[in-house]
């Protein structure tokens, strides 16, 4: 496939989904409310993909794939309606402040709870569960997480990394850009695409 952003278009005047490579049709461009929407630009999106982006999750929320900004979708009876998540709050979890986006607990906070991995200390190299996406801190999957978490072990705060046996089930979506998963995550939302066409051609532009 072309990269994010090529042009790919029937007739010069029509752009099509940078991530489906088809016309919007009747489903028309989404309206990204982090980075606008932009009629004469070469990187659009129909509102299908962005709809099948953030329900890959399970959590109602997914990343612009433009920016990467948090958004959710609802829907106005057959309208979909695109949001940047802004509700800002002490996650119950973490206790940190971040945009909350399910059970008052922030993105991060539920993705750990989801995707509860196994991690390597820097310090004493052994194994812990961590109910906190640590790969979300790490530049690569081999590299030490910059972000610390408290090892039992060692009975302190250090560092980790996800075991290899693990790797493979970090959502991609998730993944820092960092590991160059973007067109993996494309391609999984393309193959989604393709099982339900007809449920999302029913979608029209808010």
């Amino acid at each position: 496939f072309p990269p994010l952003g090529t042009v790919m278009s029937s007739s010069e005047e029509e752009v099509v989904c940078s991530v489906c490579f088809d016309p919007p049709g009747a489903a028309g461009y989404a309206v990204l409310p982090c980075c606008g929407q932009h009629e004469e630009s070469t990187t659009r999106f129909c509102n299908p993909c962005i709809v099948t982006i953030c329900s890959m999750s399970q959590l109602g929320v997914g990343k612009c794939p433009r920016c990467r900004a948090t958004i959710g979708v609802r829907m106005e009876g057959d309208k979909v309606v695109i949001e940047k998540k802004e509700n800002v709050g002490q996650c119950r979890m973490c206790m940190q402040t971040h945009t909350l986006v399910n059970a008052g607990m922030c993105v991060n906070c539920n993705l750990g709870q989801r995707y509860c991995f196994q991690y390597e200390c820097d310090r004493c190299h052994r194994t812990q569960r961590i109910a906190h996406p640590m790969f979300i801190y790490q530049a690569t999957p081999a590299d030490f997480s910059s972000a610390s978490w408290a090892c039992r072990g060692c009975a302190d705060y250090t560092k980790w990394r996800i075991v290899a046996r693990d790797v493979h089930n970090v959502p991609v979506q998730f993944a820092p850009e960092s590991w160059g998963l973007e067109d993996s995550w494309l391609d999984s939302v393309r193959a989604l695409r393709n099982t339900a066409p007809q449920e999302e051609s029913q979608c029209s532009v808010s």
